[in-house]
């Protein structure tokens, strides 16, 4: 029986059909790998901006909320006739009769 050398000294190919198919692998292999990282490199720039829209719409939606909140309780409040009148006598200066109205200038902010 014959001996058989495991060293893996033999590492180049053993014809040109192989090498040639190696390399046409490795061409395929980094087209793909090139075709792959500019796809996921343009999905992480429309992620960022999906997210950067994303967190405004939130922040305006909350503001929205407050707006609305504030304005219910405005619409309960004109429910009560001794509101609205007070607001009438702050806002319009409209006074009861036998009343007068002393006005006071605000001085100017330096």
């Amino acid at each position: 029986m014959r001996a058989v050398s495991q060293t893996g000294n033999n590492t180049k190919p053993n014809n040109k059909g192989s090498y040639r198919r190696r390399r046409l692998v490795m061409i395929v292999l980094a087209c793909f790998m090139s075709w792959a990282g500019v796809t996921l490199w343009n999905q992480i720039g429309k992620l960022t901006e999906k997210g950067d829209k994303m967190s405004f719409l939130q922040q305006l939606r909350e503001e929205t909320q407050q707006v609305n909140e504030v304005t219910k309780r405005e619409v309960v409040r004109l429910n009560d006739p001794e509101y609205v009148e007070q607001k009438i006598r702050k806002e319009l200066h409209y006074v009861k009769q036998g009343e007068t109205l002393f006005y006071v200038p605000k001085e100017p902010k330096k």
